[in-house]
């Protein structure tokens, strides 16, 4: 598949926000990295992503075949840390690459905009041990830290499961 890879603009916003919500929310997502079975509501909006992409310690990265927009990730500089979020893929184009492909060229091109950064970190549901695995094979390691889930007016947690953010990390 050729793929195309480059920064997120202000007329990408709809396109991103519709892949992250229904890769993340959308009850019948067929997706494997779906939250629906233990939050309810959305996860970003647009007034969101516009606020991202006007931060200059972020970068949203886009992969896109025939201009259409596939799959969405963000870098974001703290300190001498680039934490990496909002990583979603099309549900109907899930395990076929893209994703391992963006994470990639993300991870690269953060590294020639940010050279004094040290260290990727990204925090994942502690409970979602198949995406756990699955950044494992990509470098990260588990540092045995939690976090509290953050609290929003835009989801409801739909378990009673206690929600905890597992913290993973790869040096760069």
């Amino acid at each position: 598949m050729d793929l195309e890879f480059c920064e997120a603009k202000k007329e990408n916003i709809k396109d991103m926000e519709n892949i992250i919500n229904t890769a993340y929310r959308k009850i019948s997502s067929n997706g494997w990295t779906g939250e629906s079975h233990l939050l309810s509501g959305i996860r970003v909006n647009e007034y969101m992503l516009e606020e991202i992409l006007k931060d200059e310690n972020i970068r949203t990265f886009l992969a896109k075949k025939d201009d259409k927009v596939l799959a969405t990730i963000q870098v974001k500089k703290e300190s001498s840390a680039l934490i990496i979020g909002l990583f979603a893929v099309c549900t109907e184009v899930q395990s076929s690459g893209i994703g391992k492909k963006l994470l990639d060229f993300a991870e690269n091109r953060a590294k020639e905009i940010f050279k004094d950064c040290t260290k990727f970190v990204m925090e994942v549901i502690s409970s979602r041990s198949e995406l756990i695995a699955y950044y494992n094979r990509r470098g990260y390691k588990n540092t045995d830290v939690y976090l509290e889930f953050p609290k929003s007016e835009l989801w409801t947690p739909t378990t009673n499961e206690e929600l905890k953010l597992l913290v993973l990390e790869k040096e760069i």
